[in-house]
């Protein structure tokens, strides 16, 4: 179709006419806090303790990571890509709702409920993104692109050769915490990219937060598939309120007392009140953009003396943590202090911890978490 042509002597005045671009969007103290959960995710991805077998793509130069929507991408695909099945990546993280998404529809920069795919690209000195044009068939317009680390230039109409016969029609600056959005004929008919010169600095990191066109996300679903639109909000609100530190009770003797730090989607289990408040601690300082990420060897603590590593799995029901389901009977009063798991499948007797009759009136048997602090 003539919509889907590239333009062959691409204007640069069509370019800068389709482009939006907000400069400074995002304060300095957002953008450490933004880059904080970066780090975050990158550790965890490293780790594989991101859901979604297609999650994470990695190479020694750059690294991305899909969530919401991930979709066939490279050489020879142009296109011929196609959206990935239900599943294959893990959902939008809360911290990605919050920090980056919502202010962006709170100031009316997109319509709420309207992103839903991002992906975050983490490049390096010496990388790039090749000229491209994100695919229309898969992709509504426009396309929204936030900048943190270091600045870059993002090229339109450039070729990538060694000799670089091709300069650019157009060059957009993207400064940090900058918002982009291309439209019209900047995203359908010339292409963009970075080259290596074009990166200001030694890394860049940009969120790509998209809306997947409808017909294009009929896909085959993988096993706990990615959830409607309504419970993946709901999903996203019980994420919120899980970050943190939780205890089982003290009183409980048949289970030794634990302590559980919930940080995105990932929940580390200590043994000791001390190991676990000392990895909140410098948690919250990370975030805060007190501590340097790479000072922490991970985002539990430098001195790492975790027993366990669960993930919290977004589906129909809520939220899954080894076997149990979130009881969401009391969703509205009892979640910001206590937590009550259903086990999805009977064990044994001992995950009734907390003194309940679960098993003598055949409900679920289940056991209890209790905010410390709370």
């Amino acid at each position: 179709p003539p919509e889907l042509e590239l333009d062959p002597a691409p204007d640069p005045k069509k370019i800068r006419e389709s482009l939006t671009y907000y400069p400074g969007f995002f304060s300095p103290a957002e953008c450490r806090k933004v880059e904080a959960w970066v780090d975050d995710t990158v550790w965890h991805g490293r780790q594989g303790l991101l859901a979604g077998p297609k999650t994470v793509d990695l190479t020694p130069s750059r690294g991305k990571y899909f969530f919401g929507h991930g979709y066939s991408y490279g050489r020879g695909m142009r296109g011929r890509e196609e959206l990935l099945p239900h599943g294959s990546v893990a959902p939008i993280p809360q911290w990605v709702w919050s920090c980056v998404i919502r202010p962006l529809e709170k100031r009316g920069v997109v319509p709420r409920g309207w992103v839903d795919s991002v992906v975050v690209n983490d490049y390096r000195a010496g990388s790039s993104i090749v000229a491209h044009v994100d695919p229309l068939r898969l992709f509504a317009r426009p396309i929204v692109t936030v900048t943190f680390f270091c600045p870059a230039d993002l090229v339109f109409g450039a070729s990538f050769d060694p000799a670089r016969r091709t300069p650019p029609a157009y060059a957009q600056h993207l400064g940090r915490g900058s918002v982009l959005m291309l439209d019209g004929y900047a995203a359908n008919h010339v292409t963009h990219g970075i080259r290596p010169e074009d990166l200001k600095g030694a890394r860049r990191v940009s969120l790509v937060l998209r809306r997947v066109i409808a017909e294009a996300a009929e896909a085959p679903t993988l096993k706990f598939a990615s959830v409607g639109f309504g419970l993946q909000m709901r999903n996203a609100a019980l994420m919120q309120r899980v970050q943190g530190l939780w205890r089982s009770p003290a009183a409980c003797l048949q289970v030794p007392e634990k302590f559980y730090l919930v940080s995105g989607s990932t929940i580390a289990v200590f043994g000791t009140a001390a190991d676990a408040a000392g990895a909140a601690a410098e948690v919250a300082m990370v975030l805060a953009g007190a501590l340097d990420p790479m000072a922490a060897q991970a985002p539990w603590g430098s001195n790492d003396r975790r027993i366990a590593t669960w993930q919290l799995v977004p589906v129909d029901e809520g939220l899954i943590c080894n076997g149990g389901v979130l009881d969401l009977s009391d969703f509205v009063g009892n979640l910001e202090r206590e937590l009550r798991w259903l086990v999805l499948r009977n064990k044994s007797p001992q995950h009734q911890v907390d003194g309940g009759s679960g098993a003598a009136t055949g409900a679920p048997p289940y056991y209890t978490w209790l905010r410390v602090g709370g």
